[in-house]
């Protein structure tokens, strides 16, 4: 590469950082989105067996917000491919459109994901706050985060008693919840976004450890817990805490390579357990770290900005043997 185009290629990113937006530190001022939920039910009700993928592309896909096109990549895809997701459940995706309607409806959910975002600037002052995206999508994502903000896929917690379960595989049957843990769903994310930014270099040098991956995800479970109020990985939780040290004793073996398949993002590939251990196993360090230390306040940074997950293992003393 010529000495000029080096030059070239370096003044465009300091521009480009110079452009970039301000990120919002107010938590109140985060925007709440859940036009795409309305957009999905019109193309619903306007889709046939012979145009559903074009309607719900054209109704629901193009017409999205912005955080609509950080959803499609990996989760909904286009419109075909929702289409035939919808068409292969059809009595799940009926029964939960008041729940997912609820939303707009129910003005306590977003005062307490909006009480959730004050509580993380009390406990974390740096913190930043994007809006949030409520989408509809392939069940296959909960939440995530991207270049638009929080990005929340409704469908997957809003369920209630009389919904027909009959349609869903066993991993979604023991994923899908309600629309009353939409805030502890949104912490969770949230902790993702601060972590991202605390430490934005963080995962580039290379592939993680499965430590370090799983204090990533056990620290979104902690901390979304702190600031919700309540939890996400309620079966995890159950089956960890049953068979705690039998867990450790097995990840302990594991958690300095680079393996994370049985205990990360396994969907329903997972045997003999709940799929997703790994989030109990960081769960659980970041817990004794946090309830071992006395600065609280200088806990949650470290936490957040985590950069040594060994050491960080070896303060919190965890090992229930």
């Amino acid at each position: 590469m010529s000495l000029r185009r080096c030059w070239v290629l370096l003044l465009f990113s300091f521009v480009a950082v110079a452009q970039a937006p301000e990120p919002n530190r107010d938590p109140m001022k985060a925007r709440l989105v859940t036009t795409d939920i309305v957009n999905f039910w019109n193309a619903y009700d306007k889709a046939t067996l012979a145009n559903a993928g074009d309607v719900f592309q054209r109704d629901y896909i193009d017409a999205g917000s912005p955080g609509m096109r950080g959803f499609l990549q990996g989760r909904i895809g286009n419109g075909r491919v929702l289409a035939g997701t919808v068409a292969s459940r059809p009595k799940y995706y009926a029964a939960i459109r008041e729940n997912t309607l609820s939303l707009d409806r129910k003005p306590e959910i977003k005062a307490a994901i909006h009480a959730s975002f004050r509580k993380m600037k009390e406990i974390y002052p740096d913190a930043i706050f994007p809006d949030v995206y409520f989408l509809i999508g392939r069940m296959n994502s909960a939440g995530t985060t991207g270049a638009g903000g929080l990005l929340i896929g409704v469908e997957m917690n809003a369920r209630d008693d009389k919904t027909p379960v009959d349609e869903l595989d066993p991993w979604s049957r023991a994923v899908t919840g309600t629309i009353d843990v939409m805030p502890n769903i949104v912490a969770h994310e949230l902790i993702h976004i601060e972590q991202q930014h605390a430490n934005p270099l963080h995962g580039l040098s290379g592939k993680q450890t499965l430590l370090s991956a799983a204090l990533g995800e056990g620290a979104g479970d902690f901390l979304g817990e702190i600031i919700s109020g309540g939890i996400i990985n309620r079966v995890q939780r159950k089956f960890g805490d049953d068979h705690e040290q039998e867990l450790w004793t097995e990840f302990s073996a594991a958690m300095h390579g680079t393996e994370t398949n049985r205990w990360l993002y396994e969907g329903d590939k997972a045997q003999g357990r709940p799929a997703d251990m790994g989030y109990y196993e960081g769960y659980k360090i970041c817990q004794a770290y946090y309830n071992k230390a006395t600065d609280k306040q200088a806990a949650v940074r470290t936490i957040l900005e985590m950069k040594d997950p060994e050491g960080f293992l070896k303060e919190s003393g965890y090992d229930p043997r």
